[in-house]
């Protein structure tokens, strides 16, 4: 009953939200989702993809809290950002129904793009929760499921490796085939759904360059930079940004939609264009800090 009134009700409302009045502000900064394009910069990228771009975006959560118009706005947006690889972070609906009606809703990608996609913990949630399935209909929107599987991107005799295990939290993340997959390439790009998979996955012996992480929406309610209550095991460690742990860059977004509640304070909701070169590295505030002059404020209420 309180999804149905959150649908039927809030939802609309959401798109009327006065800007002026102080104690609505959160529920209207989880409408204002930001369109970042960032540089990113490494030593260890071959010169063969350097000016590849990537898309990436995480936690959609369509249903309660993100309508139809919403949800076909955020495709769109990724879709325009014409990067050569799109990559999803997992979370596509609010449960595994709507993480389906989701793939069910939206156009095929384009054909051209290759579109690569992580599964998190709400796409196993609820009953009749079938991977499987979701698996199938992201296949027929022009979408490749990683779920403990890897896929190669070749250039000029350099690979460039795209991996990503089941999520840590509801599914079985298995490191073995990624190792075996991601052992001769040359750069490897690993997207769990959640951060909490990276150390995991450095114990395991997963070695990578880049990592995209979702889950954390930012910590969704912030305060003074801390989460009210994280979702990760390591606390804010992880809560969003850029991080670099033993020589590997780990990228967390604050995602697209929310959870729990509508309502964002001290985060924003966001996609991601990134222009990949090769060189020196920068640090990660000077290197992957989004340029006002391409980053655009987008309305998706």
């Amino acid at each position: 009953m309180i999804k149905y009134l959150a649908r039927t009700t809030l939802t609309p409302l959401l798109k009327h939200i006065p800007t002026d009045r102080k104690w609505l502000r959160p529920f209207y900064q989880a409408t204002q989702l930001q369109v970042k394009v960032s540089p990113y910069v490494s030593p260890n990228l071959p010169a063969a993809f350097s000016g590849l771009s990537l898309a990436y975006a995480a936690d959609i959560h369509y249903g309660s809290y993100l309508s139809q118009e919403r949800a076909l706005e955020v495709v769109r947006l990724i879709t325009r950002l014409q990067a050569d690889l799109i990559l999803l972070g997992g979370d596509y609906g609010e449960n595994a129904q709507t993480a389906e009606a989701f793939f069910d809703l939206i156009p095929r990608f384009p054909e051209s793009t290759p579109v690569l996609a992580a599964i998190g913990n709400h796409d196993h949630m609820g009953s009749g929760a079938n991977i499987a399935r979701l698996m199938a209909k992201m296949r027929a929107k022009g979408v490749t499921p990683l779920r403990n599987g890897v896929w190669h991107l070749k250039r000029e005799g350099r690979t460039m490796a795209f991996c990503a295990p089941d999520d840590i939290l509801a599914g079985f993340p298995d490191f073995t085939p990624l190792i075996n997959g991601t052992r001769t390439a040359d750069f490897v790009v690993f997207m769990p759904h959640s951060p909490d998979l990276v150390p995991e996955a450095k114990q395991a012996g997963l070695r990578f360059d880049l990592a995209l992480c979702g889950h954390t929406h930012g910590g969704q309610i912030a305060l003074r930079g801390r989460s009210l209550y994280p979702s990760s095991r390591y606390g804010d460690r992880y809560r969003m940004g850029w991080v670099n742990e033993n020589d590997s860059d780990i990228f967390i977004t604050c995602g697209v939609g929310t959870s729990v509640l509508p309502m964002r304070v001290g985060t924003m909701p966001e996609i991601h264009r990134f222009n990949l070169s090769s060189g020196n590295s920068l640090r990660a505030g000077e290197a992957f800090t989004s340029s006002p002059a391409v980053s655009s404020l987008i309305n998706c209420a």
